[in-house]
Order: C-alpha cells, then structure tokens, then sequence
C-alpha cells in the first residue's frame, strides 16, 4: 500500500483536502483507506460539520497534525530532514500557546495542547 494525501467528500458538500490515506497499489486491488492515526480527527470534524453543512472546502492539514506534517513534506522540493520539519512545527505551535496564553485564551490553549500531544503520541 502507498500513502497519498487525497481529498474526500463529506455529504456531498464539503471538500476536505489533503487527507493521508492508504492506497492499494496492486493491479487488482482498489482498496483505500484513511490512515488509521488521523480518523478521529475526521471524525470529530465530520462531527462538528453536523449533518446539513454549508458548502465549504477545509484543508484537513488545518486541523490534523499528521496530516499537517505530510503536506510539509510533500511541499519540499529537496531531501527531507522529517525531524527538523517536527521541531519546527513544535516550535511553532509553542509559540502560539505563548501568544494564546498572554490573551488568556483558554480554549486556544488546550486546542494547542490537543495538537502538541497528537504530534508527539505519533513520534
């Protein structure tokens, strides 16, 4: 099976990109399947789109670590260092609790914590 980041379809209304999915890549195979990692993450956004959504695009990188991750990766037009690319990301989310703690946001703060934690529970 090969890992590709692919778009999938929520009630025929919402596009969510760049979700990381097992393909079968044998000639009579034609399974795919979201990596199991990122599926609650799909799932609490499904969730939170509810059952009627507005029509809307989502990159699934903006709500999934992971994901967030890969999509970094395949941007990179050179070697890629994936340790350096998790530092950074670290880096930058531990700046983000700072500025979400100096305005006294707490559901930032424990939104920050959640992806802190997604990271490093994948490492």
């Amino acid at each position: 099976m090969s890992l590709m980041l692919r778009s999938v379809m929520y009630r025929n209304r919402v596009r969510i990109r760049n979700v990381p999915v097992h393909i079968c890549t044998s000639a009579n195979c034609t399974n795919s399947q979201v990596v199991e990692a990122i599926k609650e993450d799909l799932k609490k956004l499904m969730n939170d789109l509810g059952q009627s959504p507005i029509r809307q695009d989502i990159g699934f990188d903006e709500v999934s670590e992971l994901s967030h991750l890969l999509v970094s990766i395949a941007d990179q037009t050179e070697e890629v260092d994936v340790t350096r690319l998790m530092e950074q990301r670290i880096n930058d989310l531990l700046d983000l609790f700072l500025l979400a703690q100096s305005l006294g946001d707490q559901q930032w703060m424990n939104d920050i914590r959640k992806r802190l934690t997604k990271i490093y529970g994948n490492v």
